[in-house]
């Protein structure tokens, strides 16, 4: 079994509101094998349930859940575990079945 792990994190943009639960962070995870050198970029866009609400009032967009990690207070370590949490479940088989498995929960870096 190919056992997937979060490898670092980037922050690619960010926007913040007047308070500190109201934020949207597009995080940028690289994730790869263990024990192995490369890596898979996976997107995540983190978001407070305040501009989730927010954004959805201004655009009257419906949003759709996959690639998205919704919390109330912004801090990367609790979102980094979280990440490893999901990664946990993503153990396959081969490389290719472990991407299909992470892009349940992020974007991949190759979907266009």
């Amino acid at each position: 079994m190919i056992n997937p792990i979060l490898q670092s994190s980037h922050i690619r943009y960010d926007e913040w509101g007047e308070e500190p639960d109201d934020f949207y962070v597009c995080l940028e995870v690289f994730i790869g094998e263990e024990d192995k050198e490369g890596s898979e970029v996976f997107t995540f866009h983190v978001i407070s349930p305040k501009r989730l609400l927010k954004n959805s009032k201004d655009t009257l967009e419906i949003e759709v859940g996959r690639g998205y990690l919704i919390t109330s207070d912004y801090s990367l370590s609790r979102i980094e575990a979280k990440i490893d949490q999901l990664l946990k479940n993503c153990k396959r088989e081969n490389w290719d079945l472990v991407i299909n498995a992470i892009s349940r929960y992020g974007i991949w870096e190759d979907e266009s």
